[in-house]
């Protein structure tokens, strides 16, 4: 009888602990773990072992560690308030994956969602003490406010629910260097023959990631919302694909691609990747073709499951775009 009972209570902790988790969407947090350990390890470790003084990361394994697990936490309470405003919506758009209000109280998730926010920005607290550099603080508590009126207010305006998404997802490459190269620039700026040069490369770089990043995003959000117009419609959301239609929507989704494709362009063309077999190899392969896959699904897609396989290729091209970018800053 004892040995029934434990093993009930075993498997009820665990069915609500897998249903937190799949609340958390983990996809998307290991996506961010990666982006930040990316950032950090190949792009911003190559630029910085180019130099010729033995320079070398200052901040520390455990304080890097804390801010990898402040975006993580940040975008996991996201996710959460995501789901929690939208059970509406998500009940028309997608039934089977309803969590909040079905499989987790609702209760539950505000509560964890205020839980995680509040250790996210206490992780950036830490840092910035450890660093003496505190404007930063500034990203997870606005990032946390801008994701809280996500549904009912900016999602209900065309475009700035899309915009509001891209720059949180801009801000994680941009948040995994911007305590590094403080640190960087305060121990070796006066040790430098040409520090505002190579701090320009530092910079040129982020801004090329996560300026892909925002252009990336803003395709998906833009082929989501086409995906999720009915439950949407019902909820009187000013998506672009509502108000403007959807051939508009898969025109504007096309150009920000070919955006996106121009910057690659110019940024080849910067670092002379015609001469530099690797990184050439990595661009096309993991950057043209899959572009060309997701404008050739875009273009193609009629059904909700085409534009879905299209937010897929969209989602597996942002990593792609990561590691290239990565490898083409260590050729460079």
């Amino acid at each position: 009888m004892t040995h029934h009972l434990c093993a009930d209570c075993f498997y009820t902790f665990l069915s609500a602990y897998t249903n937190i988790v799949r609340l958390t969407r983990p996809i998307n947090l290991v996506i961010v773990f990666i982006t930040m350990v990316v950032m950090r390890y190949a792009v911003l470790q190559n630029l910085v072992s180019q130099t010729d003084i033995g320079m070398k990361l200052q901040l520390s394994g455990f304080d890097f560690f804390c801010l990898i697990l402040s975006a993580v936490m940040l975008t996991a309470a996201g996710n959460i308030i995501n789901d929690y405003f939208d059970q509406k919506v998500d009940r028309i758009n997608r039934p089977d994956k309803v969590i909040v209000g079905k499989l987790v109280k609702r209760r539950v998730a505000i509560v964890l969602h205020q839980v995680l926010n509040a250790l996210s920005i206490l992780l950036a607290i830490w840092v910035s003490y450890r660093t003496s550099y505190w404007w930063p603080i500034l990203i997870p508590v606005v990032i946390s406010t801008l994701l809280w009126w996500y549904s009912p207010v900016f999602k209900k305006r065309i475009f700035i629910g899309n915009l509001v998404v891209a720059i949180c997802t801009a801000a994680v490459p941009f948040w995994a260097v911007v305590y590094e190269i403080h640190e960087l620039h305060r121990y070796y700026a006066d040790m430098l023959v040409n520090s505002d040069v190579f701090f320009y490369r530092i910079w040129s770089w982020t801004l090329v990631i996560t300026g892909s990043a925002f252009v990336l995003t803003l395709v998906r959000e833009a082929i989501k919302d086409i995906e999720d117009m009915q439950g949407d419609g019902d909820e009187q959301y000013r998506t672009i694909p509502i108000v403007s239609g959807i051939a508009f929507t898969k025109q504007y989704a096309i150009g920000l691609m070919m955006l996106f494709l121009a910057v690659i362009g110019f940024v080849s063309y910067r670092v002379d990747l015609i001469n530099q077999l690797i990184p050439l190899l990595a661009v096309v392969v993991a950057i043209l073709l899959p572009s060309a896959v997701c404008i050739y699904s875009i273009t193609r897609a009629q059904t909700k499951q085409d534009f879905h396989r299209a937010g897929i290729h969209l989602k597996w091209l942002m990593l792609g775009g990561l590691f290239t970018l990565a490898i083409v800053s260590y050729f460079s």
